[in-house]
């Protein structure tokens, strides 16, 4: 009897993890707005993991000057109020770990080592 309420509950916490995992890519999928003091620049996360990265403004709006690149979720840490999203974003050069905090449905905090920046909603992709 133990033994089947262990299974149960291990099939039910990794059911809400990959739900929640799947709720989370949806909410990243589409184009932001990086909120930097000192240059305006843009991302966009795809469904299928490809991420481009526009520079400016300018390269954002004619779709070219951009770096390629592949992002995945790699884990959700349980917060006390809000959940920490790990995500990898490899680009030809280097793999970034970020740590992202849903703050409401169109603003992003993210962290890395350098420290912290906001990520802002321009439009969701379907």
């Amino acid at each position: 009897m133990r033994i089947f309420a262990f299974i149960v509950t291990a099939v039910l916490l990794t059911g809400c993890r990959n739900q929640k995992f799947k709720k989370f890519e949806d909410f990243l999928i589409g184009d932001w707005r990086i909120e930097n003091p000192t240059l305006q620049s843009f991302i966009r996360f795809e469904e299928n993991g490809k991420l481009t990265y526009f520079m400016n403004r300018y390269s954002y709006q004619l779709d070219s000057l951009s770096q390629m690149g592949k992002w995945s979720l790699d884990k959700i840490q349980k917060g006390n109020i809000t959940d920490t999203f790990t995500v990898t974003i490899d680009n030809q050069s280097r793999k970034i770990l970020f740590h992202f905090i849903a703050v409401d449905e169109n603003k992003i905090k993210v962290i890395d080592d350098g420290g912290q920046v906001f990520f802002t909603r321009i439009r969701k992709t379907d």
